[in-house]
């Protein structure tokens, strides 16, 4: 009889492999606390900003178009960001691997995004104090503080509880 590659041990491993995320090698630390204003450029080529001061809760989430399991928590961004705007959320992405936006609009169309897609320029992650993993998604309050930073996938329940708990 052949081992099954579903087994319990295999499955355990899987899912610690789509929590860790995808390494950046980026700083250890993610911020807590206000973040200054970001102002990035959307993959339509215009310019979004959001930050203190806007009264929107937000999540702001770190991606890069090779990531796994950043691809995979598209269709829960998706979601939130229709589920709960009207209520003062949204979802903004921001890729760390695509400045020029070519990858990110395949991903754009086949997803069928709703969200902004921001490209970064260099600086977004050290206004949220750096980046050990990807996806990190980074929950700030409608006065622009850092509620809750989420390092890896995360189960899509335990995100979307911290932002009812936000609106």
């Amino acid at each position: 009889m052949r081992p099954s590659l579903l087994s319990a041990p295999f499955l355990a491993f899987l899912f610690g492999l789509l929590l860790s995320g995808c390494e950046s090698g980026g700083k250890k630390d993610a911020g807590m606390g206000r973040i200054p204003p970001v102002s990035l450029t959307t993959l339509e080529g215009k310019t979004y900003s959001f930050g203190p001061g806007d009264g929107k809760v937000t999540l702001a989430v770190f991606w890069a178009t090779w990531c796994q399991p950043c691809l995979m928590e598209i269709p829960s961004l998706n979601e939130w960001h229709a589920k709960y705007r009207d209520r003062g959320f949204r979802v903004v992405s921001i890729n760390i691997d695509d400045p020029e936006g070519q990858k990110m609009a395949a991903i754009y169309q086949k997803y069928d995004i709703i969200y902004p897609m921001l490209m970064d320029d260099g600086t977004s992650e050290q206004k949220f104090g750096g980046l050990q993993a990807l996806p990190t998604s980074f929950l700030l309050g409608r006065d622009g503080k850092v509620r809750k930073a989420f390092v890896g996938l995360h189960p899509p329940k335990v995100v979307e509880k911290a932002i009812l708990a936000e609106l």
